[in-house]
Formats: structure tokens, C-alpha cells, sequence
């Protein structure tokens, strides 16, 4: 969602070229597409609009009702398709307009979370980890992924990356680094949000060379 396929071809080509350019070991860098950007709708933690929560929101309102017309509450979606509260013109609970889903990149791989450890311990021995980054921990408690500030100094052509293609395809792009396992399984805790390995995985591959 939200690229051609010929610019899906380039950023993925683009990302391996920032995570392994010259391994040897390709198999050590499993990459996965998350949430609405691979599978259109969110999770089910994230309902569709109603029109009691465009209450006061006129724009969107208008929006909402030419799109769903006379389509009963029954009839509609329950989730939210990607992209809907950006296009509706919603406001979030500060009056801001929501912005565009973002690409979620999952990044699974050992190799690189020794190496953003050992830059995490640099920054933490050094004074330079901000107190935010502290309480989070190297693995965040609650989302399981590496700590982004440790990620952003260890992997440099990683940011340059997310930078790049947030630029041209107008939206946020999120890498986030796990363990070569991947995210833990959590289908049986909290909400039961989980993003860990499954057959129905969007994996992202490296585009072979012409």
C-alpha cells in the first residue's frame, strides 16, 4: 500500500543495501511488512470512525457520510483501512490533523542487535542515552523491539534510508529492530496485538540485480 510496485522494487533494494551490502550471510537479515501498509486494514485495536466520533469535526464528518452513504453500521468495515483517518481529515485528541499510515519495516536479526548493543552500551558509558531512553531499556517492555536511539547511532545508513523514502513517498516510514526470532508471540496476552512470525507474513526480499 501507498507505493508502485516499482518503487516498493526500489526502496526494498535500497533497504538491503543499508542493512547488508557486503554481507555474506544474507539469511541473517529477515525483513517483514506490519500493520495496515501489508494487510490494508489495522489491528483490531483500532476501530473504524463512527459518526459520533466526528462529532465536531465537520470536514471529516462530510467525508465520512459521502463515503458510506446509506451503508448501515452492520454493513461496515470494522477496522480501520489504511489510510482512512489521513483521507477523512480527522483530527486526533490535540485538534491535529492525522497524518498518513505509516510503512512499518520489521527487522529481524541478531547480527545487528549485537552490533546496536554494543553502541547502546557506548552511549550508556559515555552520559549520552537521554532519560526517556533509560527508562525504556535497550528492549522496549512493551513492544519487545530494540531501543531506537541505540538502532538510529549503530545503523546511520538505516536513518539516511528511512529518511529517503519517508521524503518521496510522503508518509513515516518505522523501521524496528528484533532479535533473529523475531517479535515474541503476545496472541494470548493484553489485547492479543502480536506481531510475531507467521506463514501469512509479507516478507520483504532483496530484488535481484539487472
Amino acid at each position: 500500500m501507498g507505493t508502485t510496485p516499482h518503487q516498493f522494487k526500489r526502496m526494498s533494494a535500497a533497504l538491503f543495501r543499508a542493512l547488508c551490502s557486503a554481507c555474506e550471510r544474507p539469511q541473517d537479515y529477515d525483513v517483514r511488512l506490519q500493520g495496515s501498509w501489508a494487510f490494508f486494514f489495522s489491528g483490531r485495536h483500532k476501530d473504524f470512525p463512527t459518526e459520533r466520533d466526528l462529532a465536531g469535526q465537520p470536514v471529516a464528518l462530510a467525508r465520512f457520510q459521502e463515503w458510506m452513504g446509506s451503508t448501515p453500521p452492520a454493513d461496515r468495515p470494522a477496522r480501520r483501512p489504511f489510510g482512512a483517518l489521513h483521507k477523512l481529515g480527522m483530527l486526533d485528541e490535540n485538534g491535529k490533523p492525522f497524518g498518513p499510515s505509516d510503512g512499518d519495516f520489521q527487522i529481524s536479526s541478531d547480527v545487528m542487535v549485537a552490533e546496536a548493543r554494543a553502541k547502546w552500551d557506548e552511549l550508556k558509558s559515555a552520559g549520552k542515552l537521554s532519560d526517556k531512553d533509560l527508562r525504556a531499556g535497550f528492549i522496549h517492555q512493551k513492544y519487545s523491539f530494540v531501543n531506537r536511539t541505540a538502532v538510529q547511532e549503530a545503523f546511520p545508513e538505516l536513518e539516511k534510508w528511512s529518511t529517503v523514502w519517508e521524503e518521496r513517498l510522503g508518509r513515516p516510514i518505522a523501521p524496528s529492530l528484533f532479535p533473529g526470532s523475531g517479535p515474541p508471540d503476545k496472541s494470548q496476552e493484553g489485547n492479543g496485538i502480536s506481531t510475531h512470525f507467521r506463514n501469512s507474513d509479507w516478507v520483504v526480499s532483496n530484488p535481484p540485480k539487472h
